[in-house]
Parts: C-alpha cells; sequence; structure tokens
C-alpha cells in the first residue's frame, strides 16, 4: 500500500495514534507494517481500529477501506496533544528526564 511502507526514523511530530470507526462494506484482512500497528479485521458490521503513524499513511489506509473493494464509511481521528501531555508522553517513554 503506497504511503505504508517503513520510511526509517520519522520525527515524532509527524506521528500520531489514529483511531478508525469503520462501519459496513465488505469483511476484510488488512496487513499493514508493524510500525504502524497490528492488523486490520473487519467483519463488514462495525470495527474501531487504532494505528500510529503519519497522516498521509492514515489517509492512505481509509482510502483502502473506502473504496470500492470494500466499501465501507470510516471516521478518522486523532487526538490533539498540547505541550503538557507531550512532555507527560515523553518522560514515560524514558526520552526525557
Amino acid at each position: 500500500m503506497e504511503g505504508c511502507s517503513d520510511q526509517g526514523a520519522l520525527p515524532s511530530d509527524l506521528i500520531k495514534t489514529w483511531t478508525f470507526i469503520i462501519r459496513g462494506g465488505q469483511a476484510f484482512n488488512l496487513k499493514v507494517t508493524d510500525r504502524l500497528g497490528p492488523g486490520l479485521t473487519h467483519d463488514g458490521n462495525l470495527t474501531v481500529w487504532k494505528m500510529v503513524g503519519t497522516e498521509e499513511e492514515a489517509v492512505s489506509v481509509e482510502g483502502v477501506v473506502t473504496g470500492p473493494l470494500i466499501g465501507a464509511r470510516v471516521v478518522r481521528h486523532t487526538e490533539v496533544e498540547d505541550e503538557e501531555m507531550r512532555a507527560i508522553r515523553r518522560q514515560q517513554l524514558g526520552l526525557e528526564e
């Protein structure tokens, strides 16, 4: 899938956690790179799935899911991280003291 290949290290401000709410369409399994998260399995009803990646990668996944082969409806969002939340996350990951 274009835009979803491992590209080496990306700046952390480009990487976000995306939540996809997927409804309807055909049942499918989508394998993604390990960096993005677990594969996506949708039974054709309702699926909530999270991935970690860039906006370009999230748009690419959404395009596949909403495309003519699957035809699902998708609501996609990401949480907005303020400076305090970013500092806490970086501290918990051991990136800052």
